[in-house]
Formats: C-alpha cells, sequence, structure tokens
C-alpha cells in the first residue's frame, strides 16, 4: 500500500498522514526542550520502521516498548503501525518476573528499553529475566542518553543495537492496515496473571478521533498533557488524541505533581486526563502564584467525588469519565451541564454515536430495565480484538452479539447513560443490600477534613467466628493539620444515611497503600481488606 493510499484507509498510519498534510510544520510533541512537529514525527516512524524491518520485524511480529514517556515512543507506535507490527507497551516499573511473563507470552522479537530511568539500571534488570522468557527475542534495542559506545555487544548472547543506530533510510511502503493488531496492554493483574489485550489500529485510530472531537482537544488553543504513563490506556490515547485534533502534546517523561503544574502554566494546557490521587498531589504541590486558568476540563476516571469539590475551589474543572484497558480510556463521560451530583457520577454517555451499553443481571446473564444494578455490558469500535494468547479468555469475555463484559456493576438511566458502582468483586452486600462502596465514601468525604476515603467490606465476627454478615469499613485520608474524631464521624454518617450503609470504622491512614498501575497509582484494596479484617469487627 503507497503513503497515499494509507490517508484513506481509516488507520493509524492514516491519522499521522492527515496531521502531516494540513500542518507539516505543526507541533506534535513536546518534550523538555525537544519540539516534534508532525512532519518530523513522521519522517522519524518511517526511519525507525525501515530499521525494524531490517531486523526481521514483518507483519504481525511484536515489539516490546520499555521507555518512559519521550517522542519516540509514539514515533515507534507508528512505525510498527507502517509495518503492521504490534507493540507490546511494558510499564517500566515490572521487574524481571513480570517482564519476562510478558516477554514470554507475546512472543516478542524486539525489545526497546531505555538503559537507566529512576535509578534502575534495565540492562541489569533484562539480564536477570529467565532465558526461558526470552526464547522469542532476536534484538534489544536500547535508548541511551550517554556514549552508545560503552553499551554491551551482546545481553544474555542476544545483539544489542543502539537506538540512534536502528533508524535507516526512509521507505514510503505501508504494510500495516486498519485491522491489523496494533498494540497491546497488560491488565491490571487482578488474577494471577495479567492478560494481555489486543487493539487493532481501526480501534486505537477510531478512539482517537471520537476523543479530540468530544472532548473538545480539536477546540481552537488546545493544549493537551499526559501524566499517566503511555504503557497504559490512558496516557496511551492521549499523545494520538492529540494528533487527530491538531494539538500540542506535552510529554513530561513521568508524573511529579510540581513539574506537571509548571508544565501547565508555561504551556498553558487546556486538557488533562488524570485519576483522583493525580489531581490530589497536584492540590497538595499547588502555589497560590500558580496560574492554572488555562484548563478546560480534567477528565477523571476514578474517584472523582474525593476531589471535585477541592479542585473546583482552585479553578480546576474536573468531569467524570470511564473507561478500561477493553474498551480504551475515554469510553464514556458525563455532559458537563448536569448538576454537580450527577457529574461527579462514574459513567455517562458514550463518546461514540456507535457505542451501545446494556445492563444483564450478573447470576443469569438476563438484561434488566433501567434502574436495575447488574453487569455493564458494552459494545463499541474502540473495543479490544481479544485477549491475545487466551482464546479462553476471549471468549468469555464476548457475547455472542459482540458485547463485551466488563465485569463492573452498574445500571442505564432512561436518558441513555449509565452509571457504574463498581467492580462486581467490590459491590457489598449490606444486610442483604447491594450497595456500592463508592455511595458510601461519597458520604464520608462530606465529613470535614476528610480528603480521601476508601471503603471495604469485611466479614463481621460472631462469638469468635467470621460469618457470611458483611460490615464496611472506611479508611480516610485528612487534610494536613486537621483533627478527626472517628465517634464525631460515624454519626455524621448515622444522621445522613440509612443505618446498614453507616460503617463499621472510620480509620484515619497517612497514607493510603498504593500499586503502581499502568495508568496511573491505584489503591491496594486487598491490603486495605487486611487491614479492616485485623480490626475484628463484630456483627
Amino acid at each position: 500500500m503507497t503513503e497515499s493510499a494509507a490517508t484513506d484507509s481509516g488507520d493509524l498510519n492514516a491519522l499521522l498522514a492527515g496531521a502531516v498534510r494540513d500542518a507539516p510544520h505543526g507541533i506534535a510533541l513536546i518534550h523538555g526542550d525537544t519540539r516534534m512537529t508532525y512532519g518530523q514525527l513522521h519522517a522519524q516512524a518511517q526511519a525507525l520502521a525501515a530499521g525494524l524491518r531490517a531486523l526481521g520485524v514483518t507483519r504481525g511480529s511484536r515489539v516490546a516498548i520499555a521507555l518512559p514517556n519521550m517522542p519516540v515512543w509514539v514515533a515507534l507506535q507508528f512505525a510498527c503501525a507502517r509495518i503492521g507490527a504490534i507493540v507490546v507497551a511494558v510499564n517500566t516499573r515490572f521487574r524481571s518476573a513480570e517482564l519476562g511473563d510478558i516477554l514470554a507470552r507475546s512472543g516478542a522479537q524486539v525489545i526497546v528499553f531505555i538503559d537507566k530511568f529512576r535509578n534502575v539500571d534495565f540492562a541489569v534488570l533484562m539480564s536477570e529475566v529467565a532465558r526461558a522468557n526470552l526464547r522469542d527475542v532476536k534484538h534489544w534495542v536500547v535508548c541511551s542518553a550517554g556514549d552508545v559506545g560503552m553499551l554491551p555487544a551482546t545481553l544474555c548472547e542476544i545483539p544489542v543495537i543502539p537506538l540512534q543506530h536502528l533508524a535507516k533510510p526512509a521507505e514510503n511502503a505501508v504494510a500495516g492496515g486498519a485491522e491489523d493488531g496494533c498494540v497491546m496492554f497488560t491488565t491490571s493483574g487482578t488474577t494471577s496473571q495479567p492478560k494481555l489485550v489486543l487493539h487493532t489500529q481501526r480501534s486505537i485510530a477510531h478512539h482517537a478521533q471520537e476523543t479530540a472531537r468530544m472532548l473538545g482537544y480539536d477546540a481552537p488553543g488546545s493544549v493537551i498533557q499526559v501524566v499517566t504513563p503511555l504503557c497504559g490506556v490512558s496516557g496511551f490515547g492521549m499523545p494520538f488524541a492529540a494528533i487527530a485534533a491538531r494539538a500540542p502534546c506535552v510529554m513530561p517523561p513521568a508524573f511529579e505533581a510540581r513539574t506537571s503544574l509548571d508544565l501547565i502554566v508555561q504551556h498553558r494546557v487546556t486538557h488533562v486526563h488524570a485519576n483522583h490521587e493525580i489531581i490530589h498531589r497536584w492540590l497538595e504541590a499547588a502555589r497560590d502564584s500558580d496560574d492554572l486558568s488555562s484548563i478546560r476540563v480534567v477528565n477523571c476516571g476514578s474517584g472523582i467525588a474525593s476531589v471535585m469539590d477541592r479542585a473546583a475551589r482552585r479553578g480546576i474543572p474536573v468531569l467524570s469519565i470511564y473507561g478500561s484497558s477493553e474498551m480504551q480510556a475515554r469510553f464514556s463521560r458525563q455532559n458537563p451541564g448536569l448538576y454537580p451530583e450527577r457529574r461527579l457520577e462514574a459513567g455517562g454517555f458514550p463518546l461514540s454515536p456507535h457505542g451501545s451499553v446494556r445492563v444483564a443481571d450478573i447470576d443469569s446473564g438476563c438484561l434488566l430495565p433501567y434502574g436495575e444494578k447488574g453487569e455493564l455490558q458494552i459494545r463499541a469500535p474502540s473495543q479490544m480484538q481479544a485477549y491475545f494468547g487466551d482464546a479462553k479468555a476471549t471468549a468469555r469475555a464476548f457475547n455472542a452479539d459482540g458485547f463485551v463484559r466488563t465485569g463492573d456493576c452498574g445500571y442505564m438511566r432512561a436518558d441513555g447513560s449509565f452509571v457504574l458502582e463498581a467492580r462486581i468483586g467490590d459491590v457489598l452486600k449490606l444486610s442483604g443490600f447491594m450497595v456500592s462502596p463508592s455511595e458510601i465514601e461519597a458520604w464520608v468525604m462530606r465529613y470535614p477534613g476528610v480528603v480521601q476515603c476508601q471503603v471495604v467490606g469485611t466479614p463481621a465476627t460472631q462469638g469468635g467466628q467470621s460469618g457470611a454478615h458483611v460490615k464496611a469499613v472506611a479508611f480516610v485520608r485528612c487534610e494536613v493539620g486537621a483533627s478527626f474524631d472517628e465517634a464525631r464521624a460515624l454519626q455524621f454518617c448515622r444522621e445522613k444515611i440509612a443505618h446498614y450503609k453507616v460503617p463499621a470504622r472510620i480509620v484515619r491512614l497517612d497514607e493510603f497503600p498504593l500499586t503502581a498501575g499502568a495508568n496511573a497509582p491505584k489503591v491496594q484494596k486487598h491490603q486495605l481488606r487486611e487491614m479492616a479484617r485485623a480490626l475484628g469487627i463484630g456483627a
């Protein structure tokens, strides 16, 4: 396929080719002092594609990328799209056992990694991967800021190539198309092995275009900032949506609250996708002198109730959004014109006019009417193609009519929107009623001084024995210097919500236990459940 034909095919190649056609000298990516234009990004992708082809990468090959956020990450994705190869998005926080598992199951042929980042020597880390897990690896490609002459010639007896030497004279051939696999992400790993979520070029390109159109990225003067890693769907989609919108994308290598705020001020950033933990860190690091008035909206993928009011007082408008690795990060959003209580609800209206949502009974699978809670099932152009290498998991994930079983509990509204309540495994059955932890969290958050809340369930004990009776336990973080009286907080809840929803305990923590997710840090609910269980709450 020729370059001109690719611009009409609706794939990822067409996304970049269209931007080059419209604004070859427009700024695509900003990284430190680097300003990369669409034309330069396109040229680098062509040269990298030629280099990867020279290494034997062909249509369907897998290329693992273990880099922090940087322009070459994006260029490599476009390079693989030209070939029809699949990027394996690898979290730089993975250690040797996790890396080995992902590399083995993906069958990655080439691994691109940075030599050193955040005090980690990745060459040493890669050398610790079990040899059996490197059976498909033919080449290491190393991104180094230092002297490439210092890099070893081989690593685990596999040739090492400096990234600077990978690029070859560019060629115009485009083999990849809309239905080719494009990128695979790892799920959060709620099971023993994270699944590999495979998306096609069509799903990635469509999601980028819908994000740009429906979230206002394409409005005049828009500037996007990426605050989460490109290895997860939250961060990954941002530069591609920015390219679809012809808007500059500011890309620091990793999130640091003060640096992120400085970049917002410096570049007059208008759009960010974050979660409540990132927003909370912004609020802690913000100075009175910070001019954040350029921000038009921060789309928050989780925990919006815990930060919405405080962010609004600081002039940061926050809007709830819903997504997943299987559906991509911005499947739906709330209507900004709704009253505040609706705007903070997770879920909303699908961005794509072709997106559909329904609710099925968790046990029987029968479809439920408006207002009844069950499993959310979704179908949209942005959905995954499959769980790579796992036909059984793929079959379980899809219904016969193409809807994806999300594993999330929620309900539909008559206006066509939906409300996400919790993961099915997190929903609490209190006194026989199904209750979302987020409902209790929202009320606890109204107690003075509380800035974050997480609610988990724990089996109540009867006569020293744990039974089926479940109690809710709330863990909270408070404003710096704020006092906290648990008895008064519990009484506050008793006056506001039904008795069975009132937590058995409200425990103050200095910090929540977090794990480094691909999209953003996540609260380790299992640790909170262990802490709740240790409280020995009676029935």
